[in-house]
């Protein structure tokens, strides 16, 4: 025997079957409200509160705030009071720039020092875990750092920072060796 399915006769199935669902459901919607309209009756029957009125705003004396013209407001920001003391500092940002000045002073440990050729050299490990020899006048971290000292446990850089009122200062910085495998 051949079973043949009409396709139109499973989708009027189908419609039919969410029909009644939909209608199964509404019927849950169908349940006595008496008791809650008895409660909202008699929350609207209860007398209202008074509210007190607004007092009444007395007008403010009107004030004409004037400043000599030599003194500065408070409503206009302060004059920059920064005086260029002319000796120029300021990084050289033409400069290329070295692999180590791409991390930042705490990104890089000394792991020890090595003497060749009469000259003194830093290992220093960036924050890759890539170990590079540093000498003299070599640059790190991102404050323009030129290694200016190269002891037994330590480097001494000589960093060109902003001053905070838009010139550059000098500061002195030390990294210290640390052991271990971090």
């Amino acid at each position: 025997m051949k079973s043949f399915t009409n396709p139109n006769a499973t989708w009027r199935l189908g419609v039919l079957g969410v029909g009644a669902l939909l209608v199964g459901s509404l019927a849950g919607c169908a349940q006595d409200m008496g008791d809650l309209e008895q409660k909202v009756d008699k929350l609207q029957a209860r007398p209202g509160g008074q509210i007190e009125p607004i007092p009444e705003m007395k007008p403010l004396p009107r004030y004409a705030y004037s400043v000599p013209k030599d003194e500065r407001t408070p409503f206009m920001p302060p004059k920059e009071d920064h005086v260029d003391d002319g000796d120029g500092l300021k990084p050289d940002i033409d400069r290329p720039k070295e692999p180590l000045e791409q991390f930042p002073l705490d990104a890089l440990a000394m792991r020890g020092i090595i003497n060749r050729q009469n000259a003194t050299y830093a290992l220093i490990r960036d924050g890759n875990g890539v170990i590079h020899e540093v000498m003299l006048g070599d640059h790190m971290g991102r404050n323009y750092g030129e290694v200016m000292e190269i002891g037994e446990t330590s480097v001494t850089l000589e960093e060109i920072v902003p001053d905070g009122r838009g010139g550059w200062k000098k500061q002195t910085t030390v990294v210290k060796t640390q052991s271990g495998r971090s």
